[in-house]
């Protein structure tokens, strides 16, 4: 994921860091993250669920929006309610001293619904 989000900030200026303990999960590999622009501030949250668990998740991969961004319903009224989205993948979770991989591709689709 590190490769990834280096390219997230030299593209987009943008940086991605773990925002764990900030939203409750539904798993223990479940991860949450902040998206920040170039001055630090927050622009989107989302989850990654990267790993398969047969039992609880259909196949594939996909996302979608949980909250979308609003002015209408920030608690201000003033100012823009974030996004948050939801990335799941089915994975095979790390193996010894081999690494889980994934491409690009899946997260450009949540590039896009939150910036």
């Amino acid at each position: 994921m590190d490769g990834l989000f280096d390219l997230a900030k030299t593209l987009f200026g943008i940086e991605i860091e773990p925002a764990d303990g900030l939203a409750p999960v539904w798993n223990k590999d479940v991860k949450f993250f902040r998206v920040k622009d170039s001055s630090g501030s927050p622009v989107a949250y989302f989850y990654f669920d990267p790993y398969s668990r047969p039992s609880e998740k259909r196949q594939g991969a996909w996302m979608d929006e949980v909250v979308a961004r609003s002015r209408v319903l920030s608690p201000d009224g003033n100012s823009s309610r974030l996004p948050v989205a939801h990335m799941v993948c089915n994975q095979t979770p790390p193996v010894g001293s081999k690494p889980s991989l994934m491409t690009f591709r899946e997260v450009t689709h949540i590039l896009l619904l939150l910036l």
